[in-house]
């Protein structure tokens, strides 16, 4: 398996769109997925895919997770702005700044998603 798309930052160029369904996803990992990341993860990717992740593709989610949280941990005003982007309203329950480094992560299964029913 070609594991490069993991890699790819999808959020910065792409649609409202997709950032929304990236969010929408974020958001059910956030308050479905379970307190830790990898569940949250494991969560996720099994929603967008219907498989669990591989352990190598696991270890790179995880890894972009913790770099997104840390990231927005310092730019709360990039994080405010990426859980603004759409027309739906984020939950206000949830902390921007998680809420944003999940959507990021999301983007990515999401992303993987489209790369895998594409084959």
């Amino acid at each position: 398996g070609d594991h490069r798309d993991l890699h790819s930052f999808p959020t910065r160029r792409s649609s409202d769109l997709y950032v929304e369904a990236s969010r929408f996803l974020a958001a059910r990992m956030m308050t479905q997925g379970g307190k830790t990341p990898a569940g949250r993860i494991n969560y996720a990717f099994r929603l967008a895919t219907g498989r669990a992740p591989d352990p190598q593709e696991r270890s790179i989610l995880l890894e972009q997770a913790q770099e997104a949280i840390a990231e927005y941990r310092q730019h709360c005003d990039e994080a405010k702005a990426l859980v603004a982007v759409g027309a739906s309203k984020s939950d206000p329950r949830l902390d921007p700044k998680e809420l944003a480094a999940w959507t990021t992560v999301a983007a990515i299964i999401l992303n993987l998603d489209e790369t895998i029913t594409k084959e």
